[in-house]
Parts: structure tokens; C-alpha cells; sequence
């Protein structure tokens, strides 16, 4: 029977609940060191992808339709939006800034493009920032969010998603 670390119940509990482990938390450092051994128990146990980044773990699947995914994107690409037709760098502001949800959701609410937000789960602003913060997308404190380094999973998924609707275009 393999080893696993003492953490190991941890792990799977925490990337099962759909939650990005996240350096410098030492159970990062205990999938990395055993992440062979870690993909081929999610993939055998679950029939998940166990996806180890530089700074994040996770795991997916090609079967999951998760709206909440496509929900985060979607407040992700309003944010980026709004924050740069008010002239800040918005990838800056990303990585780096923290945001006063009350402010943000107000933003977010008078933009022109609110109503696709409004039909989705950040209509609840207050709910989806904790939700988000517990699958260590977001770390909020008090009345503040910022993003963890698991934003810039979302930030390749909008780049795919934009250069293939490029290429789609170019060959009609």
C-alpha cells in the first residue's frame, strides 16, 4: 500500500470540496513532493485530473458543468472591464490589490453589462465573495477581498477562450 503524509485526509477532503491548495500551505508542498503518486489517486479514486501549477493544485474533470466556474469568469472578465475603462491597470490590480466588496459590487452594479451578471450567482455579491474565498480563490478579511494566485488559472482560461473564438473567426 502506498504512503501518503499525514495530511493526506486533508488533501482529498479539501480538493474534493473544490478548493485550490495553494503555496506556501505545507500540504502543497506534500502533493508536490509525492504528485505522481497524487494523479494517479484522483484519477483511480475519482476519475479527477489532479493539476499541479507552480503555486496552486486542483482538481478537474471534463465531465463537470460547473456554472459557478463560468460565474467567476464572467465577474472576472466585468471586473477587468470596469476597472479598465476607470483607467487602472487591471492586471496590476488583480494580482496586487486588495477591493471593499460594498465598493466592487457597486461598480459592478452600475456598469452597462450588469444585467449578465445580474442572472448569475454574483447577483448575491456578499455570498459569492465567501464562496470564492473558500475555495482560495479569494482571501477575504473583514469588509476586503484579494485574489490568490489561483485567479491566474481563470486568466488562461479567458485567454483560450478569446484566441479560439479568434481562430474561429479567421476561418470563416
Amino acid at each position: 500500500m502506498k504512503s501518503y503524509p499525514t495530511e493526506h485526509k486533508e488533501i482529498v477532503s479539501n480538493l474534493l470540496d473544490g478548493r485550490f491548495i495553494i503555496y506556501p500551505n505545507p500540504m502543497f508542498a506534500a502533493i508536490q513532493k509525492q504528485d505522481e503518486e497524487y494523479k494517479e489517486f484522483f484519477k483511480a479514486s475519482y476519475g479527477f485530473e489532479l493539476n499541479i501549477d507552480a503555486e496552486f493544485a486542483y482538481v478537474s474533470s471534463n465531465e463537470a458543468t460547473e456554472k459557478r466556474t463560468r460565474d467567476f469568469t464572467l465577474f472576472l472578465a466585468m471586473l477587468c472591464r470596469e476597472l479598465d475603462y476607470s483607467g487602472k491597470n487591471f492586471r496590476d490590480s488583480i494580482e496586487l490589490a486588495s477591493f471593499d466588496i460594498s465598493e466592487t459590487e457597486q461598480l459592478l452594479r452600475q456598469s452597462s453589462k450588469w444585467e449578465i451578471l445580474e442572472k448569475t450567482t454574483v447577483s448575491n455579491f456578499e455570498s459569492f465573495i465567501d464562496s470564492w474565498h473558500k475555495k482560495n480563490v479569494l482571501k477575504r478579511t473583514g469588509n476586503q477581498f484579494k485574489f490568490t494566485k489561483a485567479v491566474k488559472l481563470f486568466f488562461e482560461f479567458a485567454v483560450n477562450v478569446a484566441n479560439a473564438k479568434l481562430k474561429e473567426q479567421q476561418s470563416t
